[in-house]
């Protein structure tokens, strides 16, 4: 079989959601969004890859995003040595960057073959995958008078499965060449202190031609870390929009 690489670039319209706490004992968890002011819709950058050859491939992706706020204090609350009261104002940021890897087999094509032809217009396939991927965040809380700032990276491995459909377009419309669904499910967690994650995501891509589509796709990432007193459980969930060249 051929060696074949995809390769989709975009935008993740995204928003930061999940609890944070930092502090000794049980600090008690804030929530990213309505606690901390992270409420904006963030663009961040996406590019994905997959490179194949028969039934095995690699898939790649990374990203990177920045989201801040500001807010005042509604309740009493403390965030490493700032202590809030209500009506202090305070503002956040959350920066992240990712990377991951998954090895993925297409264990089984009920439909019969591996790829769409005029003869075979509908291919079905379906399999496992494990995964790795190493996440950086970088936290910050400022009042008037104070400023505490956390940063850490982590490593996560899952096992998981995907599903991708494809149908040939040609014999209905002049324009579209075929359609691919995907779908995709995978849990685990950090192999070195635990905690866990797990992600999702579908979506359809449309080719125009054999290499080219426009892609339309959602993801969802939920992690629970840890380092110190600092404690995450952030999840990252929006549409992954981008351009698809298959060569």
């Amino acid at each position: 079989p051929e060696l074949t690489f995809v390769f989709t670039p975009g935008v993740w319209l995204m928003r930061v959601r999940g609890t944070a706490s930092n502090g000794p004992g049980n600090a008690p968890e804030l929530q990213l969004d309505t606690q901390l002011g992270l409420t904006d819709l963030v663009t961040a950058f996406r590019g994905e890859a997959v490179i194949s050859r028969g039934d095995l491939s690699v898939w790649i992706a990374g990203s990177t995003l920045s989201s801040s706020g500001s807010r005042t204090a509604d309740e009493f609350a403390r965030w490493g040595s700032i202590a809030l009261a209500p009506g202090d104002r305070f503002s956040s940021s959350f920066d992240m960057s990712f990377v991951a890897s998954e090895a993925r087999w297409e264990a089984w094509t009920p439909l019969g073959e591996a790829t769409v032809t005029e003869r075979n217009p509908l291919r079905l396939g379906l399999g496992p995958h494990v995964g790795i991927s190493w996440i950086d965040i970088d936290q910050t809380v400022t009042t008037a008078l104070q400023e505490v700032s956390n940063g850490g990276s982590w490593w996560t491995v899952w096992g998981g499965g995907q599903l991708e459909f494809e149908f040939d377009m040609k014999r209905f419309v002049s324009w579209i060449d075929s359609i691919r669904v995907q779908a995709t499910a995978g849990l685990g967690g950090r192999p070195s202190n635990g905690g866990f994650m797990w992600h999702a995501g579908g979506g359809a891509e449309v080719f125009f031609t054999p290499h080219l589509a426009a892609s339309i796709q959602y993801r969802y990432e939920k992690y629970t870390l840890e380092d110190g007193d600092w404690n995450l459980s952030p999840n990252f969930q929006g549409l992954f929009l981008g351009a698809t060249i298959r060569f």
